[in-house]
């Protein structure tokens, strides 16, 4: 099926942000229907039985996708795993800078840390951190879990 110039255009770049090929999308497009509350649909290219995303276009020519409950819960699933790796993975960063003696236990109390001010949100979720503050805050209060690379250089002079 053939559509404006623009839309093609659109449909493309969501076929490859997808991974999809523009051919094997099932798009549909919605109509007004017969009052506020019902909208017409019409398949006009793939399959109402297609497990992936469906393209839907509205009378505006705007595009929404329409895609299932599970493989909804899966993205979200993996964008939370992403998420928590990346966040490790900065907080590894942070700690490893300054050099800790135990990485374990700077962990461990950089973890405890964290979790007391998750506490004390309403939402109990800390979004924003400062990791690098954070680690900072523990060698200023624990600095027995860090090496201190100038009173090492002091002591063999």
């Amino acid at each position: 099926m053939t559509y404006p110039e623009h839309l093609t255009t659109h449909l493309g770049e969501l076929a490859d942000k997808l991974g999809m090929d523009p051919h094997d999308m099932t798009i549909v497009k919605m109509t007004p229907g017969v009052d506020e509350r019902h909208k017409e649909l019409e398949l006009l290219q793939g399959s109402w039985k297609e497990t992936r995303p469906w393209i839907i276009v509205d009378e505006r020519d705007r595009i929404y996708t329409l895609s299932s409950a599970e493989s909804l819960s899966m993205l979200i699933r993996l964008l939370s795993t992403s998420q928590s790796e990346n966040f490790q993975h900065k907080l590894e960063k942070a700690i490893w800078q300054r050099l800790p003696i135990d990485f374990e236990d700077v962990w461990s109390v950089a973890m405890d840390r964290i979790q007391t001010m998750a506490r004390t949100q309403a939402d109990r979720t800390v979004v924003n951190i400062d990791l690098d503050w954070l680690v900072s805050e523990i060698k200023q209060k624990y600095p027995n879990l860090f090496y201190h690379l100038d009173q090492m250089l002091s002591q063999k002079e």
